[in-house]
């Protein structure tokens, strides 16, 4: 592993919990394999699991709030857990042009969605630019 990516592992520690205590290391290397920046990939699972405190995560290891054909996918591990969402940003999203946190929210967390019957996804941009801009210092 690069020395940036355990320096920024390192980094996301230092804000990371619950379940997602730790696993800054996980991010970056993670990250560093998809071409995608850690402190984005981090951003988005402390928004999506209430930082490492969730039912999603806490269960079924789901760090991105995933969903398949039964509902909330499920993982073996916290790592498969962010390599699957990993994976899914960068193949149905990078690759696909959307890089910014706000193009990555219509598609990700659209507002108005039928499985956000609270509302919730209109504050996704502002809850993951704040990790963002956190993790990013």
């Amino acid at each position: 592993m690069s020395p940036t990516a355990t320096a920024s592992g390192a980094k996301l520690n230092s804000s990371l919990g619950g379940s997602l205590k730790n696993t800054g290391d996980i991010f970056a290397s993670l990250g560093a394999k998809y071409g995608i920046d850690p402190a984005l990939l981090a951003a988005i699972a402390v928004h999506e699991t209430g930082n490492g405190t969730s039912n999603a995560v806490k269960t079924k290891n789901n760090v991105g709030g995933m969903m398949g054909k039964n509902g909330l996918m499920t993982f073996s591990s916290i790592q498969e857990g962010i390599e699957k969402m990993a994976s899914n940003l960068k193949r149905n999203y990078i690759d696909k042009g959307l890089t910014t946190i706000e193009a990555i929210q219509k598609k990700y967390a659209p507002s108005g969605a039928a499985n956000d019957p609270n509302g919730l996804n209109d504050y996704w941009v502002n809850g993951v630019t704040t990790y963002y801009k956190k993790f990013s210092k």
